[in-house]
């Protein structure tokens, strides 16, 4: 029986047997670009597959194939050596391929198991279950301008922090690494450059680690999964993640995938935006997001959940003892607070529809209430009433318990005075869960009264959705969405990695970032069922 090389196909010779006595199997023909290189193979009756064994000698394989010429999507997951496929989602991801159109690319991974069941893990043995191998890929591939995706990386799958060390390996190209772990950055860029993202992949094998620290944090985080890329132009990609159940199903916005098929997908729970600050809002993303095929019209979620709702612009605490600023404000009616409370509950009511929405209690809303405390409204004759209306109503409801002192957020007591009942607005102390997310976090707030960020709001023992920093991002249990704003504003000089993101919470509380790019979400292509 004569197996066909994993790099070119063409049968490949009995070859001198290994140390165990195994037959192997060698192509004699290499590579047509390089012109030197041999892949070797061990052949495993329980698995089938065909590669470069450990223990010979040699230059490992190169997986690389002739991909569809004008394909426009691409679903790229990772696979460990020596681990069998997790068989249902790796059905699912073949019907998800061929309902997107798709080219599935497998970036292989290795690790060594000492105490694998799987025979020959232990000896880092280079062997890829059977049903992945015409799909696998460890070379370099430039999808376009300024997107490459690094199958030559073997990143380690216990890495705790596995985009780690790669920020500028790519120069300004964003980058898919091969990794069992799910971690998503976007990297500071100059304004002018395309966004930059590095992201890994999750993974098609099931869970195949040591019984030591390091491999028991590596399979607490190991994610059955994938990123799908759509390629719209030589410089516009549009980039997402799959993560997929214990049964291998997943959601992608509203199509449902399973090792049985493609369904219409359950509603999804819920969508958290980006940043909003309604006066400084993007019209582009308002429209992808709430516009005739946008976001919402896709998905349909239950509720909205809204962060940096107001921007408080009129009392932004950076400005005082700015008169450039106060100048520029008064010229254009922007020192008006009550009509830009007003504006950001009246952009709410326009855009929830017949769900429900929930406005989490956030940095720039907190300025109304330091507005509150430190300025005297008898030196600010046009927000005088609204200044002692809001005063008088906290005041009203400040009380001295056991904890301290404690009065009602100015902003939640505007949006409950509006008395609409599909709007609710989140104090610091609520809590939000929906699937098993916490939605109501803001993200400003740290553990134990530090800074808020998602390195340190992503072990704090339940897994969350937050905002605040405008860089979208996935790191262990914490999602954090971008902005709804433009990607530069009058505070974020130099080097920016903002970007505008929303997250949908799907029912089985997987959550998915949406990137909106020049004003898309998503390829612009129709999709057959």
């Amino acid at each position: 029986m004569k197996y066909p090389c994993p790099r070119c196909g063409r049968p490949m010779a009995k070859a001198a047997r290994t140390a165990e006595g195994k037959p192997r199997w060698m192509c004699r023909y290499g590579s047509s670009r390089a012109g030197r290189v041999y892949c070797y193979s061990t052949t495993r009756p329980e698995l089938g597959e065909r590669a470069h064994n450990g223990d010979d000698k040699g230059p490992p394989p190169v997986f690389e194939r002739k991909l569809r010429k004008g394909t426009k999507r691409y679903l790229i997951t990772c696979a460990q050596n020596a681990t069998p496929v997790h068989t249902k989602f790796w059905m699912a991801l073949q019907v998800a391929a061929k309902h997107m159109r798709a080219e599935i690319l497998v970036i292989p991974i290795r690790y060594k198991n000492a105490t694998s069941e799987w025979t020959e893990s232990q000896r880092n043995a280079e062997w890829w279950d059977k049903d992945l191998t015409p799909l696998l890929w460890n070379t370099r591939l430039k999808l376009n301008e300024n997107l490459l995706i690094m199958g030559d990386l073997k990143t380690v799958p216990t890495a705790s922090s596995p985009l780690t060390g790669f920020e500028a390996m790519t120069a300004g190209e964003s980058a898919v690494i091969g990794h069992t772990k799910l971690q998503c950055r976007v990297i500071p860029s100059p304004s002018h450059k395309f966004p930059k993202i590095l992201t890994t992949t999750g993974s098609c094998t099931v869970p195949n680690y040591t019984d030591s620290k390091a491999g028991k944090l590596g399979e607490f985080h190991h994610m059955l999964g994938a990123v799908i890329v759509e390629i719209e132009s030589s410089k516009t990609f549009h980039i997402r993640h799959i993560s997929a159940g214990r049964d291998g199903s997943f959601s992608d916005l509203d199509t449902r995938y399973s090792s049985e098929g493609v369904s219409a997908a359950p509603r999804a729970k819920a969508v958290v935006m980006g940043d909003t600050h309604v006066d400084f809002i993007c019209p582009q993303v308002v429209k992808a997001t709430f516009g005739p095929g946008g976001l919402l019209a896709t998905v349909d979620p239950e509720i909205l959940v809204w962060h940096d709702l107001l921007d408080s612009y009129a009392v932004n605490p950076h400005h005082f003892g700015n008169p450039f600023a106060a100048f520029a404000k008064r010229q254009t009616g922007r020192d008006n607070v009550a009509r830009e409370v007003a504006r950001a509950i009246d952009f709410v009511r326009a855009h929830t529809g017949k769900r429900k929405s929930y406005v989490v209690s956030s940095n720039h809303d907190d300025f109304l209430r330091r507005w509150i405390h430190g300025t005297d409204w008898r030196t600010d004759p046009t927000n005088a009433a609204f200044y002692l209306e809001t005063a008088s109503a906290m005041l009203a409801g400040t009380s001295l318990g056991s904890s301290g002192t404690s009065s009602p957020e100015p902003f939640g007591y505007w949006i409950s005075r509006r008395g609409d009942p599909r709007i609710r607005a989140l104090s610091s102390n609520d809590k939000l869960t929906v699937a098993g997310i916490e939605l109501s976090m803001h993200g400003h707030a740290g553990p134990n009264g530090s800074r808020g960020s998602i390195k340190n709001l992503r072990r704090v023992g339940l897994r969350s959705i937050i905002g605040h920093s405008h860089t979208p991002g996935i790191d262990e249990g914490c999602t954090q969405v971008g902005t709804s704003t433009p990607l530069r504003l009058e505070y974020n000089a130099g080097p920016s990695s903002w970007l505008n993101a929303h997250c949908i919470l799907h029912h089985d509380g997987k959550r998915q970032l949406i990137f909106i790019i020049n004003g898309r979400w998503r390829l612009q292509e129709r999709r057959s069922r």
